[in-house]
């Protein structure tokens, strides 16, 4: 909440400049320069950490690729099951900034290369709920579950950049949405059902309750912090 509300307030501040001018000079300016145009860099953000470059085609495209990742875990309950819960973030992609008024504020769009999935492995316990019965869990074994999302995803948002007193380095905040797609969610066991008829019948049943639980990672905010050097 606290990054949306700044991320607007300074929005608002930024629209209320009329004057050009101010693309290229200030506390805070646009990166407009004739001889600053190319810039690498790393970023952090809901999709990982990573490196970043691109080009600033003129004042107003500017286009970048860019590469994150990050695992996160903890314990989550899953299709009815406690689990012990791993996102994995792997992503590459490029897209094309444009500059409406010349100066810091941006709009983005792109596309990425999508490498995200989740991976969840029950809790032991005594039994589990499988579907619509009860299976002891010495008989279903290992239980792990995968969800993989859409290899092809895309993001849009807005954002602000500009270099602090007209220095090499650039700061860029940016905001949007990222959508991958829904998940395609499959299951693993190692015990003596896994190639029983009637278990993975319910198995299947597991599949689609799982498949709602993931579903709010179909998209999710698109939040970056970037730090750039240009030259």
């Amino acid at each position: 909440m606290s990054i949306s509300v700044t991320l607007a307030a300074a929005l608002g501040a930024a629209s209320m400049q009329g004057d050009p001018a101010f693309a290229g000079s200030g506390a805070f300016t646009a990166s407009t320069d004739a001889d600053r145009r190319a810039f690498a860099g790393v970023r952090a953000g809901t999709l990982g950490v990573g490196l970043e470059g691109g080009y600033r085609i003129n004042d107003y495209l500017q286009v970048r690729a860019h590469a994150a990742g990050l695992v996160y875990s903890n314990d989550q309950t899953v299709a009815d099951i406690a689990s012990d819960f791993s996102l994995r973030l792997a992503s590459v992609g490029a897209g094309i900034d444009f500059f409406p008024f010349r100066r810091v504020f941006f709009l983005t769009a792109g596309a990425r290369y999508n490498f995200n999935k989740a991976v969840y492995n029950a809790q032991p316990a005594s039994d589990y709920q499988i579907g619509d019965n009860i299976y002891p869990a010495a008989e279903v074994g290992r239980l792990t579950g995968e969800a993989q999302f859409a290899p092809n995803a895309w993001f849009a948002g807005a954002g602000l950049a500009g270099r602090p007193w007209n220095g090499p380095v650039e700061v860029s905040l940016e905001a949007g949405v990222y959508r991958q797609g829904t998940p395609s969610i499959s299951y693993e066991v190692t015990g003596l059902l896994a190639d029983d008829p009637a278990f993975l019948a319910d198995l299947d049943l597991q599949v689609e309750r799982a498949r709602r639980d993931l579903d709010k990672y179909d998209s999710f905010p698109l939040v970056a912090l970037n730090l750039r050097y240009r030259f």
